[in-house]
């Protein structure tokens, strides 16, 4: 009996513990993310933390009289008696602000700057189709630039360098060239050396307070964007001193199979000897130097990054300073194989391989972010700012490669090779300020808003050398090398430097049965001035047979005869552009009940040139495009309820060709083709339509559904063509204009939290369509294999070029905001797309299906931060490939294991490691 005494008392025990459940919000319905709920008893105390969707639990409490209080900064404390808990409870509680603490909400301001709250909001009330990423989203996942951050957006995709890294944005299966980046709402300029769209893997992620992509345009946004806009909100200064710092440490698994080739960039010369000594100088041997192309294999140093951030408020607020600096310096490795690829010129139409490249290159980079920002609110109707930004990327690369057009099997025992060393540096840069002001008049009826805009890029590549050497295996034994002939070094410069002023005027009325209604007009005018330098040696061996282990054991032993001493300055690669953009718009906003309508014109008027140093009589050295564009544009919002919009809009857009798309010259730099400018090429132009269904459950939560629509007159696409003819002489990438495209697609983005879970999700499906002539090579009677070849055309259908049919992206995050951890595992998927198009029938270049999945831990620690991030945990290629199987062929070449398919290349980047610090202080 004593015992079932004991026993059932000890069950009353047990479920004389309840539970209470509930959330926190704030007045606007919104969860308060992190407030902290306590129950206070005689004898016992309790606490919970509210989770990412507001909620808390706090369970397994013992009967009694509590005090339930909830506290959260800004906001007073919530206080209520609980007599006899005795069961559970349900607690749904709405937060009031604390006006004294608030004053004039700027501390709500920054405590939202930044946050998954604000991006939201601001997709809410944008008057244009918009993704936000925030600041707080960037410092949780796994990425260190911008670049890495796109891919993380509905609808976008990137395009890699050779390192793998990813470099440019892919706006809705539109490529690279059809949209721009802006920073701070202004467009800025280019080092890329041929094209005019920006490498965003140049800017540090840390240095963001927010990315928005557009994917419609309004009248007051330029209007060269088929595809959309990214604009880099820089950070700016917080309302109380904040400091944020962090160091990070990382390694590349590929240098653990293989070493990392570097050499002595001390010695290369940053200027060649023509400009040293003048354009009419005669070089010879002794003017170039050796050293820099000895490469040497060594274990790099782990990977190394930096960066602080330092902000405050001066003058009772009315002066503001952010300054930052970020340093990343990085080894990075990629293995490639690569196949020259043709038609089969028996006339199968099939594609035929020639030659087989295997390549090991090793990047050294090194990136440089300073970035400094000052406002000053001169009263409340008056306030300026100025930006300065200087972001420097270098990359140091050297590179071994081995091809053949020989049978290269595993069992072959004799093999002709070409060998080829190739040391590169790259400088470049961007180089921004800008200064801006918002003024108001006439009790906030006249808004004025002005930018003066200096801006310049710079790329800079000196002494790109490359040693060609000829070998083999015979009978299984590799064979001394000798020298081959017109051994090159090349010096190339860019600079594009943009002076730019915009200015707005907004007149605000409200009318009868309107509400937030203006008028808005503006212009603005850009001047760009762009010039480029290419200077070529090329160099024979002297005595043309020099015996490897005989003659010559290094770079340095080689002997020598410079074949043109005067260089190439004479090359259309040598040029000055200009593009001078005037432009002027006018639109009226109105809104009436639950609608808000924008309609309006924007008319740019464009003059590009250029004017080249060719000798070539062949040659245009001189050409100038000049042309007016009216784009009208309507955008509507319906907003049945307070949390749902409505959206729609059209708008007419436009793509100007690069710089040296339009001049007449060659640039063979690539390594795989070489590129034709062309003088006929002209600009795009295309209708876009947009409608998107938006619901904000949550100031965190979102559910877009959208579709979209273009149809683009004249799409600029890179073709590969023949230089004379379909048949003879080298083949040539090409921008050319392509007929008529349409481009549609539907578009999904969901995030959902669930207390300590949460998952973000996107989904873009494109579909373009264009039709073009093609050539194939075919039998004149294909029932006799002997007859005639001949030419003929035929029309295909086909996407655009770079557009992926599917795109998505897939993050799921545990946050334990009590315990300060944050985890994240992230996938993208990036759908097949053609990279390059053919000139013949079925023989595009496509790239396969890639999906990168991604990894990130973080620990809070008080004011520290630990963390790991995970990159390309998967290793997944990057492999081209032709949608047709290759020609019956006595040539074994390797990795061609794909039934139907030919392989063109393959790339593996491997996986890479961080682990890191951060520090955070401030005063709020």
């Amino acid at each position: 009996m004593t015992f079932l005494s004991l026993f059932f008392l000890g069950q009353s025990e047990v479920f004389a513990q309840h539970q209470v459940k509930g959330s926190v919000f704030d007045e606007n319905k919104e969860p308060l993310v992190g407030a902290v709920i306590q129950l206070k008893g005689e004898q016992n105390q309790y606490h919970a933390v509210a989770g990412l969707d507001g909620s808390f639990t706090i369970a397994n409490i013992k009967n009694g009289n509590y005090n339930f209080e909830i506290s959260f900064i800004g906001f007073n404390t919530y206080n209520e008696k609980i007599e006899s808990l005795n069961g559970p409870l349900r607690k749904d509680i709405v937060m009031e602000p604390d006006s004294q603490v608030l004053g004039e909400v700027v501390i709500m301001g920054a405590a939202n700057r930044g946050s998954d709250a604000q991006a939201r909001k601001l997709e809410q009330m944008a008057k244009n189709t918009i993704n936000v990423v925030s600041a707080k989203s960037i410092e949780l996942s796994p990425d260190i630039t911008v670049a890495n951050v796109v891919q993380r957006v509905s609808g976008l995709s990137i395009e890699r360098n050779a390192s793998g890294d990813p470099q440019y944005a892919i706006v809705r299966g539109m490529d690279k060239r059809y949209n721009y980046t802006l920073v701070n709402g202004v467009k800025i300029p280019s080092p890329d050396n041929r094209n005019r769209y920006v490498p965003l893997d140049i800017f540090p992620a840390q240095m963001l307070e927010r990315l928005e992509v557009a994917k419609s345009l309004t009248p007051d946004m330029e209007g060269d964007a088929i595809g959309g806009s990214v604009n880099l909100v820089m950070i700016s200064a917080p309302d109380e001193f904040e400091v944020n710092a962090d160091f990070q440490m990382g390694y590349n698994f590929i240098h653990l199979d293989r070493p990392f080739y570097s050499y002595d960039r001390s010695t290369e010369a940053r200027f060649s000897p023509g400009e040293r000594f003048g354009s009419r100088y005669e070089a010879n041997v002794s003017d170039f130097s050796t050293q820099n192309l000895l490469i040497e294999p060594i274990s790099p140093l782990p990977d190394l990054f930096g960066g602080i951030t330092i902000g405050d408020r001066f003058m009772d607020g009315k002066l503001g300073v952010m300054l930052g600096a970020s340093v990343q310096n990085s080894f990075r490795g990629a293995d490639r194989d690569w196949y020259k690829i043709d038609v089969d010129p028996l006339g199968t139409g099939r594609p035929s391989l020639s030659s087989y490249q295997e390549r090991q290159t090793s990047i050294h980079q090194f990136r440089l972010g300073l970035h400094s920002k000052i406002d000053y609110q001169i009263n409340r109707n008056n306030e300026i700012s100025l930006y300065y930004g200087d972001f420097t990327l270098n990359d140091f690369e050297a590179r071994e490669m081995i091809s053949s057009d020989r049978d290269i099997s595993p069992d072959n025992q004799n093999a002709t090779y070409l060998y080829q060393t190739r040391v590169r540096s790259t400088y470049s840069g961007i180089r921004n300020a800008t200064l801006q002001g918002n003024h108001r008049f006439l009790n906030d009826q006249l808004l004025v808003d002005w930018s003066a805009l200096f801006s310049r890029a710079d790329f800079d590549r000196p002494d790109n050398a490359i040693f060609i050497r000829n070998g083999g295996i015979e009978n299984g034994r590799e064979m001394p090398q000798n020298i081959e002939r017109r051994n090159p070094r090349r010096w190339e410069k860019h600079y594009d430097q943009d002076l730019t002023f915009h200015l707005n005027f907004q007149y605000n009325f409200n009318p009868l049965f309107l509400n937030n209604s203006y008028v808005k007009f503006g212009g603005m005018y850009r001047d760009k001035e762009r010039g480029a330098l290419f200077n070529r040696y090329r160099f024979d061996p002297s005595p043309s047979f020099q015996e490897q282990g005989v003659d010559w054991d290094d770079f340095t032993d080689v002997r020598w005869e410079l074949l043109n001493p005067a260089g190439t300055l004479g090359h259309a690669l040598n040029y000055n552009a200009l593009e001078q953009i005037s432009a002027f718009y006018v639109m009226q906003h109105i809104g009436f009940g639950k609608f808000d309508v924008n309609a309006g014109v924007r008319v740019e008027n464009t003059n590009q040139g250029y004017k080249s140093r060719t000798t070539n009589q062949f040659e245009i050295p001189e050409l100038y495009q000049i042309y007016t564009d009216v784009l009208p544009n309507f955008s509507f919002k319906y907003k049945p309820k307070d949390d749902v919009n409505l959206r729609g809009s059209y708008y007419k857009a436009i793509n100007r060709p690069g710089y040296f798309e339009i001049v007449d010259g060659i640039s063979d730099e690539d390594d795989e083709f070489p590129f034709k400018g062309n003088p006929d090429v002209t600009r795009a132009i295309a209708d876009n339509f947009d409608i998107r269904y938006e619901y904000f459950p949550r100031a965190n939560e979102q559910f877009l559904l959208g579709a979209f629509y273009k149809r683009i007159e004249d799409p600029i696409e890179l073709l590969l063509i023949r230089q004379t003819s379909l048949t003879t002489g080298p083949r040539n990438l090409t921008p050319t204009n392509s007929g008529t495209a349409t481009n549609w697609g539907i578009e999904a983005d969901f995030s959902k939290f669930f207390n300590k879970f949460g998952i973000r999700a996107n989904y873009t499906f494109t579909n373009s369509s264009l039709t073009t002539v093609k050539s194939e090579r075919v039998r004149e009677n294909p029932e006799d294999v002997t007859s005639q070849l001949i030419l003929r055309e035929a029309v295909q259908t086909r996407p655009l070029q770079g557009q992926a049919n599917h795109i998505g992206n897939l993050s799921i995050l545990y946050k334990n905001i009590e315990r300060g951890t944050d985890i994240q595992l992230s996938a993208v998927y990036t759908g097949e797309r053609i990279e390059i198009v053919s000139p013949w029938l079925d023989l595009d270049i496509w790239s396969r299906p890639f999906t990168q999945l991604d990894f990130s831990f973080e620990q809070k620690l008080g004011n520290w931060v630990v963390f790991m991030k995970a990159n390309n945990i998967l290793n997944a290629p990057y492999e081209l490939f032709v949608k047709s199987p290759r020609k019956t062929e006595q040539l074994d070449f390797p990795l061609q294991d794909r039934d139907g398919q030919t392989i063109v290349q393959r790339d593996y980047y491997r996986q890479s490691v961080r682990l890191g610090v951060r520090f955070k202080f401030n005063t709020i």
